[in-house]
Parts: C-alpha cells; sequence; structure tokens
C-alpha cells in the first residue's frame, strides 16, 4: 500500500515538472512586463488623484480669504523685507499648517462600517460548477499521475530516492503554486484553487517524509518524525492565510505523526512534548481565526492519545508524564477559551459562546476523568491522587474566579473522585481514611468558605452539603468494618452528629450572612437536608431496630415543631421525606403483616418471617411514634392542611390498631412467638371487639374535629371488623361445625364477643355513618345488624341444648320448637322496637324475620314435630301473626300513623 502512495506522489511529481518550467518561463520573462504595464497605470490613478485633492485643497483656502487691496500689498511687501529670514519661515510654517486644517475640514467624513450583511447561499450551479471540480480535478490528476509513475516504476526508471526527492520537489512546487494563486485577486476562483494546491502541497510534503522514513528508510525514524513535526508547523501557519482546509491538514497530520512513525521505544516523555505543541499550536491559530469548532476534534484527539497509552504502552511512572500532559491541556484551553468566553457573552454571538463553553466541558471534565481512569490503572498510588488533589484545587480556583464558566468543575471532580474512592480496594485502611479526609476537607472547606465570598452562594453551598453526606458514607462504608476506628465506641454516630451541628451552624451563618440573596431558601433547604441526615445516620449506626422507629419519628416531630418557628418553606418537604424514612424503617413490619393475614385467612406461611422479627414491645415501638405522628400532624396543620397531614393521620391510626393487635396477643399468649399461634374463639372475639371500638372512636374524633382521615380510618377498621365476623365466626370457624368451645352459662356465654357485643357497636357505627352522609354502608351495617342477631339467638338455642360445643348431638323436637319460638319473638322485640323508634328499617326487619319463621313452620316444623310441639308451634304462631296485625293496624297504619315517615 505503501509503495501505491509513493507511486502516485511520483507521478504527481512528474506531471508538475512541466508545470514548473512554464511557470518559471512564465513568471521570468512574461510576467514582468505585465506587472510593469499595472503597475504604471496604477501610478497615473494615484498622480490624478492627488492632483484633484490638491485643486479642492486650494479652492477652498482662496475662498476662505479676501483678496488684498493694492495698500496691503505695498505694507506687507515692506514688512517682507524688513523682517528677519526667521520671521518668514515662521510665517510660511503657519499658513502651511492652516491650510492644512481647512483641507482636512474640508475633506469628506469617515462612513459608518455597513452591518455585516448573512453570508449567501450557494446555488446549486456554484457549488457544482466552480467549487467542486477544484478537489476533483486535483484527484483526477493525482489518478493519472499515479497510473504513469506505476507504469514507470514496473519498468526500473525511477529509484526511491529518486521518488521521494521529486515527491519534496512536487510539494514545495504546489506550495509556491497556491502562494502565487493567492497573491492575484483577479484570479478566477483563486481562494479554493490556492487552498487546493497548498493542500496537497501538505498532503505530498508529509507522504514524501514519511516514504523517507518508514518505508524506504532513508533517514532515521527520528529524522522522519521532525520532518513531519515541521510540515505540521508549516501546515499551521499556512492555515492563517489559506483558511480551515489547510488547518485541517495540519490537524490529522500532526496528531497521526506518532503513530505512523512509531518505533516502539516507549519513549513517553517525547511523544506526549510533541503532541502538547501540536494541540497548543492548533489552539492558537483558533484563537487567531476564530475557528473554534477545531478545538473539540482537537482535544478528542489529545485524549484519545493518552487513553492509547494508558491501554497499549502504559508502565509504571508513566502517570507523571500523564498527569502533567492533561494538566498542561487543561491550562492552555483555559489561557486559549477564557477571553473568546467573555467576549462571546459581551456581544451575545450567537454559536460561539456555546463552542467556547462546550470546549472547557471537553476540556476540563474530560482531563479529570481521565486523570481518574490514570489513577486506577495505577492502581490508585501517591502520586495520583496528588496529581487528582490538584486538579480538584485548581477547579475551584477556576470556578471561584469565574463561576459562569468553571462553575462545573468542582462538581465534576468531586464526582469522579468519589468513583475513584468507592473503586478503590486497598488493605490498608489508614491510606483509605487518609484519602477520604483529604479529599472531603478539599470540597467541604472550599464549599464553605467560598460559600459567603463567590457571587453565587449556592454553587459552593451545594457542593459542601453534597459532598459532606457522601463522603461520610462512603467512609462508613469503607472503614467501619477495619480495625482502624473499631476501637472508639459511637465513633460514627458522633461523627454524624458533629457534622449535623456543624450544618445548624452553616444554617445561621446564611441566615445572618446572606440576607436578601436570591436562592437562600435553597440553601436552607440543602443544609436543613443535611442536617436531618446526619441525625438519621448517627440513629441508623447507633440505635438496635427496636429503637430505630421512636428515634425517626422524634426527628419527623423536631421538624414539625421547628417548621412552626422557623420560616423555611422546604422545611415541610423535608418532614415530609423523614416520614418517609420512618416508613422505610417500619417496611419489615409492614411484610409481616402480610404475613399475618395470609396465615389467619389460608393459613399460607410466607418466607418473610425469616427475617422480620415481630415486634417486641408494641407500646413502644408503635405506640409512641403514632402519638408524634399525631402530634407532628397538628403542628404542620396550623400552616397550611393538605394531604402531609392526611398520611401523617392515617398512619397514626394504623400505627395503633396494629400495635392494639399485637398488645391483645401478648396479653394472651405472654413469653411466646405470636406469629403463628392460631387465636381461638374468644381471642377472635377479644380482637375484633378491640378493632371495632377503636374504629368507632376514630369516627367520632373524626366527626368531632372534622378531620377527614380519622372518619375514613374509623370506617375502614369497623368494615374490617364486620370482614373478621363474617369470614371467621359465621363461616369459616362457626360453632355449629367447627369444634369451638363456647364457656359460660346460658345467654351469658362467649358467644357475646363475635355476635353480642358487636352488635352494639354496629348500631353505634351506622349512627356515625349517617352522619357523615354514608348512606349505602349504613344500610349495609343494618343488615349485618340483623345477621348477626340473628345467629346469636339462634347459637344460644343450639348452646341451651347441647352445652360447650354446637357441633354434634341429634336435634330434638323441643330444639326444633324453641328456634321457631325464639325466631318469632325476635320479629315480635324488632317491630316492637321499630314502632317504638320510629324507625321502617327495623319494621321491615321484623317482617323479614317474622316471614323466615313462618316459612320454617308450615316446611319445616310441619313435617318434622310431632305430638303437642307441632301444636304449639302453629298456635304460637298464629296468635303472634294476629297480633302483629293487629299492632300494625292500630299503630303503623292507624290514626297514629306518624306523617311524612319514610
Amino acid at each position: 500500500m505503501g509503495h501505491y502512495i509513493i507511486y502516485g506522489v511520483t507521478a504527481m511529481a512528474f506531471l508538475f515538472g512541466f508545470g514548473i518550467l512554464i511557470l518559471i518561463l512564465v513568471s521570468g520573462i512574461i510576467m514582468p512586463w505585465v506587472n510593469h504595464s499595472r503597475i504604471s497605470e496604477l501610478q497615473r490613478e494615484v498622480n490624478q488623484l492627488r492632483k484633484k485633492l490638491k485643486e479642492l485643497t486650494v479652492g477652498t483656502v482662496t475662498q476662505q480669504y479676501n483678496e488684498p487691496t493694492a495698500e496691503q500689498q505695498n505694507l506687507e511687501e515692506e514688512a517682507n523685507i524688513s523682517q528677519p529670514e526667521e520671521q518668514v519661515q515662521a510665517i510660511q510654517q503657519e499658513v502651511y499648517v492652516q491650510e492644512a486644517e481647512v483641507a482636512e475640514s474640508y475633506l469628506p467624513e469617515p462612513q459608518a462600517e455597513p452591518q455585516r450583511q448573512p453570508k449567501p447561499q450557494l446555488s446549486f450551479e456554484e457549488r457544482f460548477g466552480s467549487r467542486l471540480p477544484v478537489w476533483i480535478g486535483g484527484v483526477a490528476l493525482a489518478l493519472a499521475g499515479f497510473y504513469l509513475v506505476k507504469w514507470s516504476i514496473d519498468n526500473n526508471l525511477i529509484g526511491p530516492e529518486m521518488r521521494v526527492v521529486l515527491g519534496v520537489i512536487f510539494g514545495v512546487g504546489l506550495l509556491y503554486s497556491g502562494k502565487w494563486v493567492r497573491q492575484r485577486p483577479d484570479f478566477a476562483n483563486g481562494i479554493r484553487i490556492s487552498q487546493s494546491l497548498t493542500g496537497a502541497g501538505i498532503a505530498v510534503l508529509y507522504v514524501s517524509v514519511f516514504a523517507a522514513s518508514r518505508l524506504y528508510e532513508l533517514v532515521p525514524m527520528f529524522v522522519g518524525f521532525l520532518g513531519m513535526a515541521a510540515v505540521t508547523a508549516i501546515a499551521l501557519v499556512l492555515s492563517l492565510r489559506h483558511g480551515p482546509p489547510i488547518a485541517l491538514l495540519g490537524f490529522a497530520g500532526g496528531f497521526l505523526t506518532p503513530a505512523l512513525l512509531s518505533t516502539g521505544s516507549g519513549n513517553i516523555l517525547g511523544l506526549f512534548i510533541y503532541l502538547y505543541f501540536t494541540a497548543s499550536g492548533l489552539l492558537i491559530v483558533i484563537r487567531k481565526t476564530q475557528w473554534w469548532w477545531l478545538s473539540i476534534p482537537t482535544i478528542i484527539a489529545s485524549f484519545l492519545w493518552v487513553l492509547a497509552w494508558l491501554f497499549g504502552s502504559y508502565t509504571t511512572g508513566d502517570s507523571i508524564y500523564l498527569g502533567l500532559f492533561l494538566v498542561a491541556i487543561a491550562a492552555t484551553i483555559v489561557i486559549s477559551s477564557r477571553r473568546q468566553y467573555e467576549d462571546d457573552i459581551e456581544n451575545q454571538t450567537e454559536g460561539s459562546s456555546k463552542l467556547s463553553s462546550v470546549l472547557n466541558y471537553i476540556g476540563l471534565g474530560g482531563t479529570l476523568m481521565i486523570m481518574g481512569i490514570i489513577g486506577a490503572k495505577a492502581d490508585f498510588g501517591g502520586l495520583e491522587w496528588g496529581l487528582f488533589a490538584l486538579l480538584a484545587i485548581a477547579g475551584i480556583g477556576l470556578a471561584y474566579f469565574n463561576d459562569k464558566l468553571y462553575g462545573f468543575v468542582p462538581w465534576i471532580s468531586m464526582a469522579v473522585n468519589a468513583v475513584m474512592i468507592v473503586g478503590w480496594h486497598t488493605k490498608e485502611p489508614y491510606d483509605m481514611g487518609l484519602t477520604i479526609l483529604t479529599f472531603s476537607f478539599i470540597y467541604i472547606a472550599s464549599g464553605y468558605i467560598l460559600m459567603f465570598m463567590s457571587k453565587r452562594p449556592i454553587i459552593w453551598g451545594s457542593l459542601a452539603g453534597i459532598t459532606s453526606v457522601s463522603y461520610y458514607l462512603m467512609a462508613y462504608a469503607k472503614l467501619h468494618k477495619t480495625s482502624l476506628l473499631a476501637d472508639i465506641p459511637f465513633f460514627w454516630g458522633g461523627l454524624a452528629l458533629i457534622l449535623a451541628a456543624m450544618a445548624v451552624y452553616v444554617l445561621f451563618r446564611i441566615y445572618n450572612k446572606l440576607d436578601g440573596y436570591t436562592y437562600k431558601e435553597h440553601l436552607y433547604t440543602i443544609f436543613t437536608v443535611a442536617a436531618t441526615t446526619f441525625i438519621s445516620l448517627a440513629l441508623f449506626i447507633e440505635l438496635d431496630k427496636e429503637f430505630l422507629s421512636v428515634a425517626i419519628a422524634t426527628q419527623v416531630l423536631a421538624l414539625a415543631w421547628i417548621n412552626n418557628k422557623v420560616s423555611i418553606v422546604s422545611l415541610r418537604n423535608i418532614t415530609a421525606i423523614v416520614a418517609c424514612v420512618f416508613g422505610f424503617v417500619l417496611l419489615p413490619q409492614i411484610l409481616l403483616l402480610f404475613q399475618l393475614t395470609a396465615f389467619s385467612l389460608v393459613e399460607a406461611k410466607l418466607r418473610l418471617q425469616e427475617a422480620v422479627p415481630i415486634v417486641k414491645w408494641p407500646l413502644f415501638q408503635l405506640g409512641i411514634p403514632a402519638c408524634m405522628l399525631l402530634v407532628s400532624a397538628y403542628l404542620l396543620c396550623k400552616q397550611k392542611d393538605n394531604n402531609l397531614i392526611r398520611w401523617f393521620e392515617v398512619a397514626s391510626i394504623a400505627l395503633i390498631a396494629v400495635m392494639g393487635y399485637y398488645v391483645t396477643r401478648n396479653i394472651i399468649h405472654p413469653d411466646s412467638d405470636v406469629l403463628f399461634i392460631k387465636a381461638g374463639f374468644n381471642e377472635r372475639g377479644i380482637i375484633t371487639n378491640v378493632l371495632f371500638s377503636y374504629g368507632l372512636l376514630c369516627m367520632f374524633f373524626g366527626r368531632y374535629w372534622g378531620r377527614w382521615a380519622f372518619s375514613q380510618g374509623g370506617m375502614v377498621l369497623c368494615l374490617a371488623a364486620v370482614f373478621r365476623i363474617v369470614y371467621f365466626d359465621m363461616f369459616l370457624y362457626n360453632p355449629l361445625w367447627d369444634a369451638q368451645k363456647i364457656s359460660g352459662i346460658y345467654v351469658f356465654n362467649s358467644l357475646l364477643l363475635p355476635f353480642g357485643l358487636p352488635v352494639i357497636w354496629s348500631i353505634y357505627a351506622r349512627r356515625q355513618l349517617r352522619y357523615i352522609e354514608k348512606y349505602k354502608t349504613a344500610g349495609f351495617i343494618g343488615g349485618f345488624i340483623l345477621a348477626i342477631v340473628f345467629m346469636l339467638v339462634s347459637l344460644n338455642v343450639r348452646h341451651i341444648f347441647h352445652g360447650q360445643y354446637l357441633n354434634h348431638g341429634i336435634t330434638s323436637n323441643a330444639e326444633i320448637y324453641s328456634y321457631s319460638a325464639a325466631w318469632l319473638v325476635l320479629g315480635v322485640a324488632i317491630l316492637f322496637a321499630g314502632i317504638i323508634r320510629k324507625d321502617i328499617m327495623l319494621r321491615y326487619a321484623s317482617l323479614c324475620v317474622i316471614l323466615f319463621t313462618v316459612g320454617k313452620v308450615f316446611l319445616y316444623d310441619a313435617s318434622e314435630l310431632e305430638g303437642l310441639f307441632r301444636v304449639f308451634s302453629f298456635l304460637g304462631l298464629g296468635v303472634s301473626l294476629i297480633g302483629i296485625s293487629y299492632f300494625y293496624t292500630r299503630f303503623v297504619f292507624g290514626r297514629d300513623r306518624v306523617v311524612g315517615e319514610k
């Protein structure tokens, strides 16, 4: 492939030889006469302009003065004769000055600089008719020369030395031709043609030097390297005159030269000195010509060389050279672009300010990131940490002096340093601790100090706050299990509290020093979050899990109290965040509730209980936090009542409910793990009544205080109690078919727990639901009351005949008759209650019971009962029905009927 390149170069040299002879002939014989003619013509034009200017000046001067009289002329002649020669010269000098001033006053005023017109768009014909052929023609000539010289080389007409010499002559000739065309302003399309010739000359010189050193080995590799560097320098100098295409060639040749002429000797110092001068030379050209778009690939190419060395030829000790190269590149970027960025901001130019900003983002950010990669490659030695510390300090200094352009640098530095620390796995805890301490001091101290000195304190305040929390967490993760600090009791908790106290101190400083600052509330938020975070971390680290919920709830209460004392807008949101942390602490117990629910409903044992301990002290771990959340909601509600308050109230209601469940079970089963102890008939009744009564209490306070969360929470708790009765006591563990022991005497027995007391709670709950306009739910509770009353009466009849266990034994005629009699009495009692209370729903309930009893008597008793039991069954039913009819006619539909009753 290299031979083919030389073929092309030599071919072009052959073709260009004839052009050189013609050029010498034209420039040596014909062009002097042409130039002489043009110069003479220009000289004549200049003389004519001078003559016109002189006439204009003399005419204006003579118009300013009147013609002197004869007497005045005589006097002047006498005065001139008598005056010394020196005075005559002085007067002449004064006249000359006056004439010059008059002439200058009549010169036209300089015109204002015309506004820049937008660059006209090139048409399709102009692009493909005048510009593109220049480059295509050059390529075509190169191909023609390539095939010509290939033929000559194949026939051994030209040797390697002659090829290189002709290539150099050809390249120099092309450069001269480009210069000659550029100096001819009337040369058609001269700018493009000169660029094409100059670019071709640079390319030919690159190839010639490369061939001489690499392909044919005519000169040492070092000489070839210097030659290509010289060609790069020539390209950069010529780009100032011929434009960006030449600079691009210099860019490509400059950064490809080390790769093309690499000897594999590993001379890192020489390589990166060369790369630095190449990059800095390009940046100088970019700064002079405003080609800032070229700065991005220049910096990227520099970084790529560092990465290529890191993952190719890196050895121990190379970090110092790579680090110094990165520092030099970063410094050059700062020096080159700072003035441009300020000018762009001042002039409000579009595009330029973005490029100068992007250059700094990529340059400085890339320097820090690659320095981090170097540290990882070198296994984080002291030299690498030192270089990175210097870069971090320099970035902080840049950000202080120009926070708009360099404000991002400390943040990138901190982020890269954090990644380095996380990825560093050393067996020396002292080194790890010293490194974390050093860098945390750099960022936290600088952030705190510069926050009160800078025009934009938010940058430094946020840096100090976030760094303090993140570096504390990294230090704890890396060092808490090592021997460095293991012997110091409560070290990490104490350190967290000290940092929290420092954050509070900074809050007071912000309050006193930054009065009137726009983002003062943001700084309050940052350091308040930092203080609360450190307090939470101290609690997490030093307290046992049993005490953690109380500690976090105390923090929520403290924040709610502080929120009423100071005007920090974000403090309310911070309180909500800490409350979420409280929920996270209780998450294992929430998962445990799923386990309890699954076991109670279907006796399923999930795997959650293997890692989740059950609450040991419900009153302490759940009750006290619930009370604190209630007080916090009350304090926060003084400022604003919103969803946060409702969530606090709902959480406190739920915690107290769970606490009541655990307390009840612990009382019944002391010193036992109640997780998988199956509750008995009486225990279920007690838990249901506790839940029901607590729900009613919440509904009462919700209506009394007007708190939606209490009303809704109480309704949910009551419905949960209803579900327990229906699911467990009426269906799953009903004493009629499940061996549930009924203790107690007639009527006053354990059936009152699941079916008796809930009647009272349900009546009260129905009333509360009507108060809050939950009529459908109230109707459902009414039906539930009828069901459990009917169940209570029926099970008590069963208990009279069967004793403690209702699921066995033969049903006698007396028992069958007793059911009918009891149901009939129940229906009549409900009817009396409905008539007395004027409640249509009770009367409807009584009708349901009586109709059910009628159906039983006629369908069941008539076939199953015998003897007097059958007689008394029908007799009692008939008398009761006649009495009911009388009462309905007398008190419901008679003259005492309540008008408007629903």
